[in-house]
């Protein structure tokens, strides 16, 4: 009998133990098909408003060409030159009020492309061929008629090449409808000066790809290497090309290779040592360098007669832009284009002069495990530029920075939306050559707090830190042969979801470093709003002007302005402040001015910085704390405004007005809030605790009356503001920034 119970006993349990096996399987398959659902209705929702963005920006187009169509143009080229090279280069432009067509307008699919079907007949060296005419767009070719497979399972190289020759006997373009292989480049040289450019039915409806190898691994301690041969498409030494409406896609697996952040030599679209070029409404990814690649091989050859390099007497002093014979793409652009999953950089610029890149998406440009590279458009370290303008565009998620210049000046960066790169939104710094007027305005940038790198494939425990906009002058202390003054103009940009990851001290909102011994620079930090969780710096201008060529003691700071400025976070985090002035090294003469007015600083939970408010040390004449309010809650127990003077001899102004405090403290607030050397000359007046009268302090030695330290301050900020305003106006456009010089389609 016992036997028997057991037997049962041991049915009983196989049987449970069974149906509990198919329930936790069945209630794996339901969470399975759970997610999986979910992806769907995420997926459906991207999808739709993508949709509805493509049918918002159609119309918008459709508006535009509308608008637009109605203005003229006039261009008159009054003079052309060659320069080394034998290319042409415009030296003087003249416009009417507007082109007859902007970049906006621009191409997008081949009916909106209003693709005339009236043709003509010709004999070339490839045999017969048709030639199209259009109203819009004058002649034009088929690559199809030339024998492409527009399914993109054949190799389709012969047919563009037949296709350029006919093109360039024509003075046409060259029109793509379908999907194409090619197992080699296809280059626009000398060989078919004639033809201007390519264009499709649309980005994803017209596609290019290739798959050519590098050989070698590119060298980014000198960025002189010479990668014209693996390009996707070159346009090499030919000026008034356009490229537009269609895709390029680099399919070989080659993106990553693990610690080597720029080992990659391909770029999708490379344009060298060129004038007048458009690429509009391109889309280009997968490249293990750069979807597009404006740059110059000439300036890296010397001139008859000289033994430097173009770019070496640059270096030196001996030359500049002004130069007649200095290799630069001039009046480049790129327009409306979608440059994503690129390997180092959606776009990267060098060696140019009035280039603008406007409209764009760049998205999720670098690798996942390396935080050493992922731009989604840079100007490349070591190239000479006068004239950078970025606006209007947008980004996403690129892995390092979303809007990056290496070396320049006369940069202007404005209106662009900048929503997850990982660890900076704008940064603008100089290494080899002068930056001295730099305009950043109208931005907004969103950081992700959860888009982080917790581990480098190379550097480990290394990229934590991030700043909202950077601005940071002669990184390598070099003597740059820079101006006498410098103009820097961070305005009206919004900065959101700001927050401390791993604790790291590096993190800002807005963040001015200068190293230039000499300049005398003016600074204006305005009108910025900035919100999040938690920061080290709300804003922090940091000097270090010792020159270390000369080895002596630079001018140290200069006229720093910090007004308007809304700033509404949740926590300052250990060892920093919220508004940090400092020059590194001492016994500097009194020089500049720093003045805080009219400034909004909400800290929500906790400030648990050195200084609650403003840390200062520097070797200024003048400070001017004025107008501002704070809201800073939690507990306090340091000083809301320290002054320090790095000069010994003379004695600096400190004038603290009409502030008003609000905080958690009940009753009166401690008297070291403000907290300033002996041998600073004070004057505080105006300033209020939760309402209550501070207690006014005057070391001057003579009468001083609030109005005019308010009237002052109010000078100063109006002054500042005019003063970079007139001076980071991009002097390198010659009046044609905003609208381009081509012929043929535009």
């Amino acid at each position: 009998m016992e036997k028997v119970l057991a037997e049962r006993q041991k049915i009983y349990e196989e049987a449970k133990a069974k149906k509990i096996a198919e329930a936790a399987a069945a209630k794996a398959l339901a969470v399975e098909r759970a997610k999986e659902a979910h992806k769907a209705a995420v997926e459906k929702a991207i999808a739709e408003r993508k949709a509805k963005q493509e049918a918002a920006r159609k119309e918008k187009e459709a508006e535009d060409r509308i608008a637009e169509g109605k203005e003229t143009v006039e261009i008159t080229h009054k003079k052309n030159l060659n320069d080394s090279d034998g290319h042409n280069k415009i030296t003087s432009v003249s416009f009417g009020r507007k082109t007859a067509m902007s970049h906006d307008s621009h191409l997008s699919s081949g009916k909106e492309n209003k693709i005339d079907d009236h043709a003509e007949s010709r004999a070339g060296v490839s045999g017969k061929y048709r030639v199209y005419q259009s109203k819009e767009y004058g002649n034009y070719v088929r690559v199809n008629d030339f024998g492409a497979d527009a399914q993109g399972k054949k190799d389709s190289l012969q047919a563009f090449k037949a296709a350029l020759e006919a093109a360039h006997k024509e003075k046409a373009m060259v029109f793509l409808d379908g999907t194409y292989y090619i197992s080699n480049q296809i280059v626009m040289d000398k060989t078919v000066s004639g033809a201007r450019g390519f264009f499709g039915s649309g980005m994803g409806k017209t596609k290019i790809t290739f798959d050519k190898a590098q050989t070698g691994v590119f060298n980014p301690d000198t960025n002189h290497d010479d990668i014209r041969e693996f390009a996707g498409i070159l346009v090499d030494g030919q000026n008034n090309k356009t490229i537009a409406d269609l895709s390029v896609q680099y399919t070989n697996p080659d993106f990553y290779r693990k610690g080597l952040s720029y080992f990659g030599k391909v770029n999708g679209i490379l344009v060298n040592d060129a004038d007048n070029t458009l690429i509009s409404k391109v889309e280009v990814s997968g490249a293990n360098r750069a979807g597009v690649m404006f740059t110059s091989t000439a300036s890296l050859e010397t001139e008859k007669g000289q033994k430097l390099t173009f770019k070496a007497r640059v270096q030196s002093g001996e030359i500049d832009e002004k130069y007649e014979a200095l290799p630069l793409g001039e009046n480049n652009r790129i327009v409306d284009s979608y440059l994503h999953h690129n390997r180092v950089a959606g776009a990267l610029i060098g060696f140019q002069q009035n280039f603008i890149g406007e409209g764009n998406r760049l998205d999720w440009n670098g690798h996942e495990a390396d935080g050493g590279t992922g731009y989604g458009m840079a100007v490349a370290a070591g190239s000479y530029n006068y004239g950078i303008t970025y606006r209007k565009n947008t980004t996403d998620h690129n892995y390092r920075k979303g809007l990056d210049v290496h070396d320049g000046t006369g940069i202007v960066i404005e209106d662009n939306v900048l929503t997850g790169d990982r660890l900076y939104g704008i940064v603008a710094y100089n290494r080899q050559f002068s930056m001295d007027k730099v305009k950043i305005t109208g931005n907004t940038i969103i950081q992700d707090p959860s888009f982080r790198l917790n581990v480098d494939d190379d550097l480990g425990k290394y990229y934590h830190m991030y700043s909202g906009i950077q601005v940071q002058t002669n990184t390598q202390y070099k003597d740059l042969h820079s101006a006498d003054k410098g103009y820097f103009d961070i305005s009206n940009n919004v900065i959101k979801n700001l927050t401390v990851y791993q604790n790291n001290i590096q993190t800002y909102a807005i963040e001015f470093r200068n190293h230039e011994s000499k300049m005398d620079y003016t600074l204006n930090m305005a009108n910025n709003k900035i919100s999040g969780e938690s920061t080290k710096y709300l804003i922090a201008v940091i000097n270090d002007t010792y020159d270390r060529v000369l080895s002596k003691n630079g001018i140290g700071s200069g006229t720093i302005t910090i007004s308007g400025n809304d700033a509404d976070i949740g926590k300052i985090m250990k060892g920093a402040v919220p508004v940090y002035v400092e020059e590194h090294h001492g016994n500097v003469a009194m020089h500049g001015a720093v003045t805080i007015h009219d400034n909004k600083i909400s800290v929500r939970e906790k400030s648990d910085g050195y200084v609650e408010f403003a840390y200062l040390k520097s070797n200024a004449k003048e400070y001017n704390i004025t107008n501002n309010t704070l809201k800073l809650g939690g507990a306090l127990n340091d000083a809301l405004v320290d002054v320090h003077s790095t000069n010994p001899k003379g004695k600096a102004s400190l004038n603290v007005a009409n502030n008003k405090i609000m905080t958690d403290i009940k009753g009166e607030l401690y008297g070291s809030w403000l907290r300033f050397e002996n041998d600073i000359k004070t004057y505080s007046e105006g300033n209020s605790h939760n309402g209550a009268a501070l207690k006014k302090v005057n070391t001057t030695g003579s009468k001083v009356a609030l109005s005019d330290i308010l009237s002052e301050a109010n000078h100063i900020v109006e002054t500042t503001k005019e003063t970079v305003y007139h001076h980071t106006k991009n002097v390198y456009t010659s009046g044609v920034e905003e609208h381009h010089t081509m012929t043929g389609i535009l």
